[in-house]
């Protein structure tokens, strides 16, 4: 099946107060969050959904970017994750993708053998049902594969919650992780520094 892997990129990482998705955790870790998400996602054709050319922000994202990296600019990135959400969809249905990898860029603990089980449940379902990364604990995560069937109705989506009431309504399949890395996220500084 073809899945297109679509990196969420265009927040403004407004609770850390300086791009995250750029800058290097540390001098020992000199990977960001964002190039981490590229190469979790090896293996499939990946589009990076970035803020638009006039942000702060843009050219730091864009520059850790491969040539071979195709990207998108969310124009109305400040309406929240659903206009990350309506981009990366549209892009897979004009693709004619059998799916979309939702993967978040501030989870720098994804790998691709993470990918590789969401994507062996996906299939065994022959991309009729959503799939969803679970962590060790039993949270609900990241990263999220939806079939193309459902992605018409990604327009419906508003804010930033995502594509919850979606899978709400539709259902979903879960594999569990061997660790809190579907949900361990960078969102404050106190995650940061403990990364």
């Amino acid at each position: 099946m073809r899945l297109l892997a679509g990196i969420c990129a265009a927040g403004n990482s407004g609770r850390m107060g300086f791009d995250k998705l750029s800058t290097p955790p540390s001098l020992h870790s000199p990977d960001t969050l964002l190039r981490r998400a590229i190469t979790a996602a090896k293996g499939h054709d990946i589009l990076v959904a970035l803020p638009p050319d006039t942000h702060p922000y843009f050219a730091s994202r864009r520059a850790i970017l491969r040539r071979r990296d195709a990207f998108v600019c969310v124009e109305q990135a400040n309406d929240g994750l659903s206009a990350t959400l309506k981009c990366l969809a549209k892009a897979a249905i004009s693709g004619g993708y059998d799916g979309l990898i939702v993967m978040l860029a501030d989870l720098p603990f994804i790998t691709a053998a993470h990918l590789d089980a969401l994507v062996a449940l996906f299939e065994t379902f022959e991309g009729t049902q959503s799939v969803r990364a679970m962590s060790q604990s039993g949270r609900d995560g990241h990263p999220v594969i939806f079939p193309v069937s459902l992605l018409p109705e990604f327009d419906r989506l508003t804010g930033d919650h995502g594509a919850q009431e979606l899978m709400a309504k539709y259902g979903v399949k879960r594999v569990e992780m061997p660790s809190e890395a579907a949900t361990w996220d960078m969102d404050t500084l106190e995650d940061w520094r403990q990364m």
